[in-house]
């Protein structure tokens, strides 16, 4: 039995080198199609959601990001025919170590990576190894994927929860203006790791939201809502996140924003509308196959798969203006094409682009959203991480102003955090983040303390070497 597997690896070996060779020569790439073609027939697509330039009016709009630069291939295969033990011991080598430097010397279309996936998922592996640690793949139930290190150590929340409750004692007192710190889920909210893997993000979220509210720190944990859910339907519990990409989806996403509203209209004396938490309020356009997200990426749509990609768009009246002041970007109209991005649907490289960011834009440092229909609501500043991407828009919805910033730009000064704060003068200030992010220490810039301190440390000594 063993001989007959052993034979059977090393011809999966060879065809894969043959493939290699063929795919390299004939300059085989796999195609996408747009977005007009992925759409799926049975439910009339907007127009503006069929262009590839929605017309909202737009002062400006973001460049494309650049291509990377390909090297030629150098080809240093032997022509001869190797032995079945120099076949086992090369396909040992090929699978564990996959050296990145070959990703670089093959196409634009990411063919080593294909390959490479391909290969893991016809030996049925759940556990895909990265050079990088911190980006080991790991397949959960249901075919989602996740990130997990594998040789991690717990991190102590101390330092996080000092910073934390230093800066909301410090708006509190010198602009009355209260802080709520939002602890967004992973997927393993929905669908745990398999038996032998650990991962301390959970315990370290906990320690967390434990020492904020010793603190004092209002804080909301969309955590249990998530393993509510799992418990009562896992099948559709995992449409809450995208499989290749470690984002909620925007199903999760709104899963998260309804929560977060009971506790602002409970806590905070909103006033917030039934139709606009309410699904079928919405309509939702669905895309097939359109998204290769963060994992998938590392493990190629031949292990992974891709994702559908749905569009929300209220069937209610809307009227936002949306902008990105450091980019000139301005967008007004309708959801769909204010804070919406729509037109990311009609870039098909898989591989260079975020579908994800069709709401919210991206992690830009600053943008505001301004909703017309309700200028007498609330307004709320949200230091967020990327999560914010997709929660951000329906937010929205039941405030009248909403300014999303990306904390990582104040690098530890924190009265130029408190500057945004004085000049928005907002209702709340929201801290949302992953439990993935809390390992980020660009992420928690809110106090100097020792840690920055040694950061800085650590930066100067680089610098002077």
């Amino acid at each position: 039995m063993d001989r007959r597997r052993n034979s059977y690896t090393a011809v999966l070996f060879l065809a894969g080198l043959a493939a290699a060779m063929l795919y390299l020569v004939l300059g085989l790439a796999p195609s996408s199609k747009g977005f007009r073609e992925v759409a799926r027939s049975g439910r009339p697509v907007p127009q503006a959601l069929c262009s590839k330039d929605p017309t909202p009016k737009e002062e400006a709009r973001e460049r494309p990001p650049a291509r990377s630069t390909v090297r030629p291939l150098q080809n240093s295969l032997s022509p001869s025919l190797p032995s079945l033990e120099e076949s086992l011991e090369a396909f040992s080598r090929f699978t564990q170590e996959a050296d990145p430097a070959l990703n670089q010397l093959l196409d634009r279309d990411h063919g080593f990576i294909e390959l490479y996936g391909g290969i893991q998922r016809l030996l049925r592996r759940r556990i895909v190894e990265d050079t990088d640690p911190q980006y080991t793949v790991v397949k959960l139930e249901g075919e989602l994927l996740t990130f997990a290190e594998l040789e991690g150590e717990q991190m102590d929340m101390t330092t996080r929860a000092e910073e934390m409750a230093a800066f909301a004692q410090r708006i509190a007192k010198e602009y009355r203006t209260p802080l709520l710190y939002v602890q967004a889920p992973s997927k393993l909210s929905v669908a745990p790791l398999p038996d032998g893997i650990e991962d301390y993000s959970d315990r370290e979220a906990d320690q967390l939201l434990a020492l904020l509210e010793e603190a004092g720190v209002d804080t909301l944990d969309l955590r249990p809502v998530f393993v509510q859910a799992a418990q009562e339907d896992p099948e559709n519990a995992r449409e809450l996140f995208y499989r290749t990409d470690h984002h909620w989806s925007p199903e999760g996403a709104f899963l998260g924003y309804q929560t977060l509203c009971e506790k602002l209209e409970e806590d905070y004396r909103f006033r917030i509308d039934e139709e606009l938490t309410d699904p079928e309020s919405f309509d939702k356009y669905s895309f097939r196959a359109a998204f290769l997200g963060s994992q998938g990426r590392r493990v190629g749509s031949l292990y992974a798969g891709e994702d559908d990609v749905e569009i929300w768009s209220p069937k209610f009246s809307t009227d936002l203006t949306y902008s990105v002041p450091l980019i000139g970007v301005k967008r007004e109209g309708p959801f769909v094409v204010s804070v919406l991005f729509p037109e990311r649907l009609a870039e098909t490289d898989r591989y260079e682009t975020n579908p994800y960011t069709i709401y919210a834009g991206g992690d830009y440092l600053l943008s505001r959203a301004v909703n017309e229909n309700n200028p007498k609501g609330k307004r709320i500043l949200i230091l967020r991480d990327s999560f914010g991407c997709g929660l951000t828009p329906f937010l929205s919805l039941c405030c009248q102003e909403v300014i999303a910033m990306d904390p990582r730009q104040f690098n530890g000064n924190q009265d130029m955090m408190l500057h945004y704060v004085n000049w928005l003068e907002p209702d709340l200030v929201i801290v949302l983040n992953s439990t993935g992010s809390l390992r980020v220490d660009k992420l928690y810039p809110y106090l100097p303390t020792a840690r920055a301190a040694a950061l800085a440390e650590k930066r100067a000594e680089e610098g002077q070497e």
